[in-house]
Protein backbone atom coordinates (compact mmCIF):
# COMPACT_ATOMS: atom_id res chain seq x y z
CA UNK A 1 0.00 0.00 0.00
CA UNK A 2 1.50 3.11 -1.00
CA UNK A 3 0.63 6.79 0.17
CA UNK A 4 -1.19 9.15 -2.10
CA UNK A 5 1.02 11.78 -3.05
CA UNK A 6 -0.31 15.19 -2.23
CA UNK A 7 0.92 18.12 -3.30
CA UNK A 8 1.62 20.34 0.00
CA UNK A 9 0.61 23.43 -1.17
CA UNK A 10 -3.00 22.16 -2.70
CA UNK A 11 -5.38 20.73 0.15
CA UNK A 12 -8.56 19.65 -1.57
CA UNK A 13 -11.00 21.20 0.91
CA UNK A 14 -9.44 24.86 0.28
CA UNK A 15 -11.59 26.82 -2.15
CA UNK A 16 -10.37 29.67 -3.72
CA UNK A 17 -11.94 32.18 -1.10
CA UNK A 18 -9.75 30.23 1.38
CA UNK A 19 -6.96 31.04 -0.49
CA UNK A 20 -7.28 34.36 -0.53
CA UNK A 21 -8.46 35.18 3.04
CA UNK A 22 -5.42 33.13 3.68
CA UNK A 23 -3.27 35.92 2.03
CA UNK A 24 -2.73 34.53 -1.60
CA UNK A 25 -5.06 34.29 -4.61
CA UNK A 26 -6.45 31.89 -6.35
CA UNK A 27 -5.49 33.34 -9.70
CA UNK A 28 -1.67 32.70 -8.28
CA UNK A 29 -2.56 29.33 -7.06
CA UNK A 30 -2.30 29.89 -3.77
CA UNK A 31 0.73 31.92 -3.50
CA UNK A 32 1.07 35.17 -1.51
CA UNK A 33 -0.04 38.28 -3.61
CA UNK A 34 0.06 42.09 -2.22
CA UNK A 35 -0.03 42.56 1.68
CA UNK A 36 -4.00 42.48 2.71
CA UNK A 37 -4.63 45.84 4.16
CA UNK A 38 -6.77 45.20 7.68
CA UNK A 39 -8.19 48.21 9.75
CA UNK A 40 -5.82 48.63 12.39
CA UNK A 41 -7.13 48.55 15.68
CA UNK A 42 -5.92 51.44 18.31
CA UNK A 43 -5.31 49.94 21.98
CA UNK A 44 -4.34 52.44 23.97
CA UNK A 45 -3.76 49.97 26.89
CA UNK A 46 -1.31 48.08 24.74
CA UNK A 47 0.34 50.99 23.14
CA UNK A 48 1.25 52.20 26.77
CA UNK A 49 2.13 48.77 27.34
CA UNK A 50 4.77 48.66 24.87
CA UNK A 51 6.49 52.12 25.81
CA UNK A 52 6.27 50.95 29.61
CA UNK A 53 8.31 47.53 28.88
CA UNK A 54 10.61 49.65 26.47
CA UNK A 55 11.52 52.11 29.31
CA UNK A 56 12.43 49.12 31.70
CA UNK A 57 14.62 47.55 29.31
CA UNK A 58 16.37 50.73 28.81
CA UNK A 59 16.59 51.55 32.73
CA UNK A 60 17.71 47.91 33.13
CA UNK A 61 20.92 48.98 30.85
CA UNK A 62 21.46 52.37 32.32
CA UNK A 63 21.09 51.23 35.84
CA UNK A 64 23.40 48.34 34.75
CA UNK A 65 25.98 51.25 33.27
CA UNK A 66 25.92 53.58 35.77
CA UNK A 67 27.13 50.40 38.45
CA UNK A 68 29.34 49.88 36.39
CA UNK A 69 31.00 53.27 35.68
CA UNK A 70 31.65 53.18 39.39
CA UNK A 71 33.02 49.97 40.16
CA UNK A 72 34.30 47.85 36.84
CA UNK A 73 36.94 49.74 35.06
CA UNK A 74 36.71 47.39 32.15
CA UNK A 75 33.51 47.97 31.42
CA UNK A 76 32.27 48.19 27.85
CA UNK A 77 30.97 51.38 26.82
CA UNK A 78 30.52 50.82 23.24
CA UNK A 79 28.35 48.01 23.61
CA UNK A 80 26.52 50.00 26.47
CA UNK A 81 25.99 52.43 24.23
CA UNK A 82 24.65 50.50 21.36
CA UNK A 83 22.33 48.52 23.38
CA UNK A 84 20.73 52.05 25.03
CA UNK A 85 21.11 53.93 21.29
CA UNK A 86 19.12 50.60 19.89
CA UNK A 87 16.79 51.15 23.05
CA UNK A 88 16.10 54.46 22.37
CA UNK A 89 15.56 53.80 18.83
CA UNK A 90 12.66 51.56 20.10
CA UNK A 91 11.61 54.03 22.58
CA UNK A 92 10.85 56.70 19.20
CA UNK A 93 8.67 54.11 17.79
CA UNK A 94 6.73 53.12 21.05
CA UNK A 95 5.64 56.55 21.15
CA UNK A 96 4.86 57.25 17.71
CA UNK A 97 2.56 54.36 18.47
CA UNK A 98 1.12 56.99 21.21
CA UNK A 99 -1.98 59.15 20.76
CA UNK A 100 -2.10 62.46 22.71
CA UNK A 101 -5.20 60.85 24.30
CA UNK A 102 -2.91 57.42 25.40
CA UNK A 103 -0.54 59.84 27.68
CA UNK A 104 -1.99 59.71 31.25
CA UNK A 105 -0.93 60.56 34.47
CA UNK A 106 0.93 56.50 34.84
CA UNK A 107 2.90 57.52 32.07
CA UNK A 108 3.57 60.99 32.23
CA UNK A 109 5.43 59.95 35.58
CA UNK A 110 7.21 57.50 34.34
CA UNK A 111 8.51 59.21 31.75
CA UNK A 112 9.66 61.63 34.09
CA UNK A 113 11.45 59.06 36.23
CA UNK A 114 13.16 57.91 33.45
CA UNK A 115 14.17 61.51 32.57
CA UNK A 116 16.36 61.46 36.16
CA UNK A 117 18.23 58.53 35.24
CA UNK A 118 18.76 59.06 32.17
CA UNK A 119 20.68 62.97 34.07
CA UNK A 120 22.22 60.69 36.85
CA UNK A 121 23.49 58.19 34.00
CA UNK A 122 24.79 61.28 32.17
CA UNK A 123 26.24 63.19 35.26
CA UNK A 124 27.98 60.05 35.54
CA UNK A 125 29.26 59.37 32.41
CA UNK A 126 30.65 63.22 32.02
CA UNK A 127 32.13 62.74 35.26
CA UNK A 128 34.36 59.52 33.76
CA UNK A 129 34.71 61.34 30.80
CA UNK A 130 36.29 64.15 32.66
CA UNK A 131 38.25 61.86 34.73
CA UNK A 132 39.64 60.51 31.47
CA UNK A 133 40.63 63.78 30.10
CA UNK A 134 42.42 64.97 32.98
CA UNK A 135 44.46 61.54 32.73
CA UNK A 136 45.27 61.99 29.33
CA UNK A 137 46.27 65.69 29.58
CA UNK A 138 48.54 64.19 32.73
CA UNK A 139 50.52 61.58 30.13
CA UNK A 140 50.43 64.19 27.32
CA UNK A 141 52.55 66.23 29.42
CA UNK A 142 55.14 63.68 31.48
CA UNK A 143 55.32 62.18 27.72
CA UNK A 144 56.63 65.83 26.16
CA UNK A 145 58.52 66.65 29.26
CA UNK A 146 60.31 63.36 29.10
CA UNK A 147 61.27 63.47 25.43
CA UNK A 148 61.87 67.12 25.35
CA UNK A 149 65.66 69.00 25.76
CA UNK A 150 64.33 71.95 26.71
CA UNK A 151 65.57 73.11 23.39
CA UNK A 152 62.00 74.52 22.26
CA UNK A 153 60.53 75.40 25.76
CA UNK A 154 59.19 78.99 25.61
CA UNK A 155 60.72 79.96 29.34
CA UNK A 156 63.93 79.09 29.44
CA UNK A 157 66.73 80.11 32.14
CA UNK A 158 66.29 80.82 35.60
CA UNK A 159 62.85 83.06 35.41
CA UNK A 160 60.81 79.71 34.12
CA UNK A 161 59.24 78.82 37.40
CA UNK A 162 57.89 82.58 37.75
CA UNK A 163 55.89 82.56 35.12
Amino acid sequence: MSAPVVDANIRPSQSSTDAVALGGSAAHGGRRGAPQHRPSVHDSEAARGVVFAVLRRIEGYLDEETVALDKAPNFDLKASNDRKSQGLVDLNQAMRRLKSSDVNQDLEMRLQMFREKLAINLRKIRLHLDAVREITAMLSEAIQSAESDGTYTRNIGPYRSAL
